[in-house]
């Protein structure tokens, strides 16, 4: 008599059928590793005291190097009279403490440079960078507009920040100026803005991410402003905060600053090329 075969199991049914991967187990903690992270808005503030101190030792690094006599500047106009490369120093000096910054926050307070600030990139940055830029440089133009309108601004040089790359013509300087606005300037305040800042508010904000996004782009806008009036201040300052506000979203939307920084660069060498003349050709007379 012939035993008929056993029931099939149903792990027989799923034989050949590819699994997936397992899950990767977290990191075993480390010693002090359940405190971490520990950084917020206290490191957003000590941060500026440091970028001011190494903007000052940039510009003695520059005054040494181009000769200047320290007793001119006493005068009260001192720092209009520097030359050109003595304030392409300071600004170098002010980036790298800038983006170093939260490197040291997340040394000290955090669980790794990547995690706590999303310092990564991928190929679709570059695309997503451009239509970033575009959105950065609409949204800037319309609240631009629309303060000038409400104070009456009269002088659209007086809302002007990009005076020093036109100082900076003719001089070998100027290229070190336009690597620090187009690559520096992206790199170093989408680091500490979109990045230490950004997250610290949300942290703060108890997770809210608009208050997040208002609160970094408020403070993106602070150091910005070189307006010669009240009026041209307030233009810019607002122009500024709808940038920081774009490129805050992206950070959120992407989940990586990649994005932003690619689009800061683009919005900066736009502005770069428009201070220095390149779109002179574009426009009626």
């Amino acid at each position: 008599m012939t035993t008929p075969p056993p029931p099939e199991s149903p792990a027989d049914d799923l034989r050949g059928v590819p699994f997936p991967a397992p899950e990767p187990l977290p990191p075993a903690p480390t010693s002090g590793s359940a405190e971490r992270p520990r950084w917020g808005i206290l490191d957003v503030i000590l941060g500026f005291p440091f970028f001011l101190i190494m903007a000052l030792v940039g510009l003695a690094v520059g005054v040494v190097i181009e000769g200047v006599d320290f007793a001119a500047l006493s005068e009260p106009a001192a720092t209009d009279a520097l030359p050109i490369g003595v304030l392409a120093l300071s600004l170098l000096f002010q980036q790298l403490s800038q983006a170093g910054w939260p490197w040291l926050v997340s040394k000290w307070k955090g669980i790794g440079f990547q995690a706590d600030w999303r310092v990564y990139f991928k190929v679709e940055d570059i695309w997503l960078g451009f239509v970033t830029a575009v959105i950065g440089l609409a949204a800037a133009f319309i609240a631009g507009s629309a303060v000038s309108w409400l104070v009456d601004l009269s002088d659209e040089a007086e809302a002007d920040n990009t005076q020093f790359l036109r100082d900076a013509e003719g001089s070998p300087w100027l290229y070190v100026m336009l690597f620090a606005v187009v690559v520096g300037a992206p790199v170093s305040e989408e680091l500490f803005f979109r990045g230490l800042a950004l997250r610290a508010f949300e942290r703060t904000a108890r997770g809210n991410k608009v208050v997040a996004v208002l609160a970094s782009a408020f403070v993106f806008s602070l150091p910005h402003f070189i307006g010669t009036g009240w009026q041209g201040t307030a233009v810019l300052l607002s122009s500024i905060f709808m940038v920081g506000v774009v490129l805050a979203v992206a950070v959120y939307q992407t989940g990586r600053l990649g994005t932003a920084i690619v689009a800061h660069m683009m919005f900066n060498a736009v502005g770069a090329a428009g201070a220095l003349g390149y779109f002179d050709q574009f426009v009626p007379s």
